[in-house]
């Protein structure tokens, strides 16, 4: 069809020219000017014609099951996604309802795997005690994906995320070196806590030794080696609080917490605070009561997953 476009194109451009538009015969026999309107509608019929209709996007769809062990594996951008060396995101204590759509809506182009193993940070600590624990949960993880997309590849970059008590799980991970090595990012959603120096609960003296950990990887962050973000609400709690250890942190980073007042991802969410420096974000929120503590969790998608979206977009 384009073909005959372009013919009949050249046809009726020979035609105008016979017709006196930009012929050199000023002499010679015009042609009606209706053959010019006539020789334009054929053009754009024809052009029309030739038009291929632009074809609707297909629709992705999405990939999820649910293990024996009670692991939820989510992949947003279905299997194509993974026939790449894909990106994996451990979040540890959280509701897969609240947190699929968090996850799907942030943008992030990898797999969420989630682990609920119980209430308190107890039984997050005692399940990653063992080194090789970690290590197998991203075997499983991969070959669950592998299941599910027979042309998956293997996992690539590795984040851990975590709501209140899951931090047991990620504070394990991070205590032994050859593990962190593996992690490329921390997302922690009012879930930052330890405990006081012994016999220093009455001056609230964080524990430096159970800080440790998060403390070095702060310190890759904040040189823009690795991203560790981190929310907190203003609860006040017996154990050191999420307040308390972000301010600790901050403070041994030398990474100052500039106060605010705005309104935040949800309707009781008020932002106070917010501290950045390389790879390290902190947000502070008032609220000192459960639903605030909930929120956390619920405002993810737009408080901490937008900077893995960021880091791992570029």
């Amino acid at each position: 069809m384009r073909i005959l476009a372009a013919l009949m194109l050249g046809y009726y451009f020979l035609l105008g020219r016979a017709a006196g538009y930009g012929g050199a015969d000023a002499n010679a026999p015009a042609m009606p000017l209706g053959m010019t309107r006539t020789a334009r509608a054929e053009i754009d019929r024809a052009v029309a014609a030739a038009r291929v209709p632009e074809r609707a996007p297909v629709p992705v769809k999405s990939e999820r099951r649910v293990t024996r062990q009670g692991r939820v594996v989510f992949i947003p951008n279905g299997c194509p996604s993974v026939e790449r060396p894909f990106d994996l995101v451990v979040h540890f204590n959280g509701a897969p309802p609240s947190l699929e759509p968090s996850f799907e809506r942030s943008g992030i182009d990898g797999v969420l795997l989630i682990v609920n193993l119980g209430i308190g940070s107890g039984v997050y600590e005692d399940a990653f005690q063992v080194a090789n624990v970690f290590t197998q949960l991203l075997s499983h993880a991969e070959q669950v994906v592998h299941e599910m997309c027979p042309r998956s590849a293997g996992i690539n970059r590795i984040a851990l995320s975590a709501w209140s008590a899951g931090y047991g799980a990620v504070w394990r991970v991070l205590d032994r070196p050859n593990l962190a090595a593996r992690v490329d990012a921390v997302l922690l959603s009012d879930g930052l806590h330890t405990g006081f120096e012994p016999g220093k609960d009455y001056l609230r003296e964080i524990n430096a030794l159970q800080m440790a950990p998060y403390m070095l990887f702060a310190d890759r962050a904040v040189a823009g080696e690795k991203l560790f973000a981190i929310t907190h609400s203003s609860i006040r709690t017996p154990y050191a609080s999420t307040t308390e250890t972000a301010d600790y942190l901050l403070a041994q980073e030398n990474v100052p917490s500039i106060a605010e007042r705005s309104a935040g991802p949800r309707e009781r969410m008020i932002r106070i605070s917010h501290a950045d420096r390389g790879g390290l974000h902190v947000q502070g929120f008032a609220g000192n009561d459960k639903p605030d503590h909930c929120d956390q969790l619920h405002a993810m998608g737009d408080t901490l997953f937008p900077y893995l979206r960021s880091r791992w977009s570029r």
